[in-house]
């Protein structure tokens, strides 16, 4: 992926159809954490790798240090964006603050394999299955423009349930009214 917003965009999809066992806010951390290795190759080498964090062990120990202990510092994150959106024009962004267990974990395991198969299909350094295989059977399954086409319109469909959900929230308080 030309790095994490792709990434974003196709976790809002999970978010849509699955708003309360599903944290976006530690999806997006784990998929962060995860392509800091990449970052950290492009300043010491000039070169984009995936590496380690682009295992499936790799990403899996990324996704348990995250669902065990991000979750607080996530929590900070969603009160900010609260407040920073805390006026009536904005309100339809308001977001729950408690993260539970569970949809920490979902969001981490579900950040951190996403991030694999989207990286994967486009990367051809990507290794995901190492040490079992030092192939990449994922590589250009799709094409990349494609694979870019997918994330967009996974965003495009969030958004559209994002909406609708919205409205049909202010319809039932409008009739309680």
């Amino acid at each position: 992926m030309p790095f994490t917003p792709f990434h974003l965009m196709a976790g809002t999809s999970v978010k849509s159809f699955f708003p309360k066992y599903f944290s976006f806010s530690i999806f997006t951390l784990t998929n962060i954490i995860i392509d800091t290795e990449v970052l950290y190759y492009i300043y010491t080498t000039g070169i984009p790798a995936h590496k380690f964090f682009h295992t499936i062990l790799g990403a899996s120990l990324i996704a348990i240090f995250v669902a065990l202990f991000c979750r607080s510092f996530c929590e900070i994150g969603l009160k900010l964006w609260n407040i920073i959106l805390y006026t009536k024009k904005f309100s339809l962004f308001k977001v729950e603050v408690k993260i539970t267990t569970f949809s920490a974990w979902c969001g981490a395991f579900v950040g951190a394999y996403s991030q694999l198969l989207l990286d994967s299909v486009m990367h051809r350094d990507m290794m995901p299955f190492f040490p079992i295989s030092n192939l990449n059977q994922l590589h250009s399954v799709i094409s990349t423009n494609n694979l870019h086409y997918l994330c967009l319109g996974l965003f495009y469909m969030a958004f559209t349930i994002l909406v609708l959900r919205s409205y049909i929230k202010i319809n039932k308080n409008y009739k309680k009214s």
